[in-house]
């Protein structure tokens, strides 16, 4: 065991420096202005609607996702134009089942977000829409409209339960106490299908009792899904957040992921590597669920057709090619064989388990046969065990996946840097 456990220390950092160069390898992306043009995935297949809205009231340290400090007016005209590209996807033939609101802070202005789920369930037949929040939203006077509207799963930015860390990263004064967080999330409970908390864990001046006393606060409130996120962020935001905050210490995260595991199996399933929920049937990450994933708006993402585009970072930029008619991608990367073999692993194990029935099928027996290799390194490592109908990530898989996806996540958010700083935009 000894012996196990000494080579983990070798493998670990080996691994991670190898997930970095890959990662932002794969995510090479090239100029597509104006010239991409997706199908609409053939079939009836399941596809996902991923809207993007980028306003906060302020911005927080950590955060790379793209963001700007709300404008009333230009918001205004950011979410007419969500609508106009909403309505291209649909000429173009799409059909998408659920939808996805993220940000900045979806629910900064309620009205437009209401008209624009409205649309959703009338126009486009979605069925499932999660939406998030920050925890100064989470009252009566917006938690009542959402519900109203069919908001099947609310997620809702907490981040930490210990008041030391949130002022630190700006967040007591903007979002409130942790107290203040706990009693909020109270009445959110049982409104919607699936209320979720998200929680960062490895922030520099977090240590082990500061996480048990989340984990303690997430028994009280006894909450529908938790999703612990590992600290990752672009290489510019983490200088600025270790100058502020301390070193981000890589050491420390997976004492306290196996910390998180180990609490969180006693009342809740794995959805993904990092989300329990206490049923297995609910809503978690719409990249697991979801092969195919359309993102409109400003700096959103999109996945079909094992092709990735990104819209266009700059907002009037964006508001100008949409109200002429045109898409606003920016940039585009079409994935190789090899390539998309890789994506459809990471995300597939991300669930942490793989029925035996995916290899049965054409995409599986592909997959299979390809990815022999890496499959068996997976097993030699003890990341992967075999039951007599399924593959299942071993707490050390699962700690591995965690460290994949914080590198592909870091890969994302390093670029959404640089396509940033080329669009003139700013903090």
């Amino acid at each position: 065991m000894d012996q196990k456990r000494s080579a983990m220390y070798i493998i670990e950092p080996i691994l991670n420096r190898v997930l970095r160069r890959s990662m932002r390898s794969v995510l090479r992306f090239n100029d597509a202005a104006g010239r991409f043009v997706p199908r609409a995935p053939e079939g009836q297949q399941r596809c996902l609607l991923y809207v993007h809205i980028p306003f906060c009231e302020s911005l927080c340290p950590y955060c790379s996702f793209h963001r700007f400090v709300f404008e009333e007016q230009l918001a205004n005209k950011y979410f007419d134009a969500l609508m106009r590209e909403i309505e291209m996807y649909r000429k173009l033939g799409y059909c998408f089942t659920g939808m996805y609101v993220g940000g900045g802070t979806p629910t900064i202005m309620l009205e437009p977000l209401l008209e624009l789920v409205r649309v959703a369930r009338e126009k486009l037949g979605v069925r499932e829409i999660s939406v998030e929040t920050n925890p100064n939203h989470v009252m009566p006077s917006h938690l009542e409209p959402l519900r109203q509207a069919g908001i099947s799963r609310l997620s809702v930015g907490v981040q930490s339960f210990d008041d030391t860390i949130l002022r630190a990263i700006g967040r007591y004064e903007k979002y409130g106490s942790a107290q203040q967080t706990f009693e909020r999330l109270q009445q959110a409970r049982g409104l919607f299908d699936t209320l979720n908390i998200d929680l960062i864990f490895n922030m520099p001046l977090q240590n082990e009792e500061s996480l048990s006393n989340d984990l303690e606060m997430i028994d009280l409130l006894e909450a529908d899904q938790v999703t612990f996120y590992p600290l990752m962020t672009a290489p510019s935001v983490a200088r600025r957040l270790s100058e502020s905050l301390g070193p981000i210490d890589y050491k420390k995260e997976k004492r306290m992921y196996m910390q998180i595991l180990k609490h969180m199996r006693r009342s809740y399933q794995s959805s993904t590597a990092w989300c329990f929920s206490r049923q297995k049937a609910m809503i978690d990450e719409y990249i697991i669920d979801y092969d195919s994933y359309v993102g409109v708006g400003s700096g959103a993402f999109g996945y079909f057709n094992n092709c990735i585009y990104i819209n266009t970072f700059n907002l009037n930029e964006y508001i100008e090619r949409v109200g002429a008619g045109c898409l606003p991608t920016g940039l585009v990367k079409q994935f190789t064989r090899r390539e998309t073999l890789h994506y459809m692993l990471l995300m597939k194990l991300f669930a942490t388990e793989l029925p035996k029935t995916f290899f049965e099928t054409d995409q599986g027996r592909n997959f299979k046969k390809s990815l022999r290799r890496e499959m068996a390194l997976l097993r030699l490592c003890g990341a992967l065990r075999e039951t007599p109908d399924r593959l299942v990530l071993t707490d050390q898989g699962r700690y591995f996946w965690v460290m994949a996806m914080r590198e592909f996540f870091i890969a994302v958010d390093t670029m959404r840097d640089v396509c940033r700083r080329e669009a003139g935009v700013g903090e």
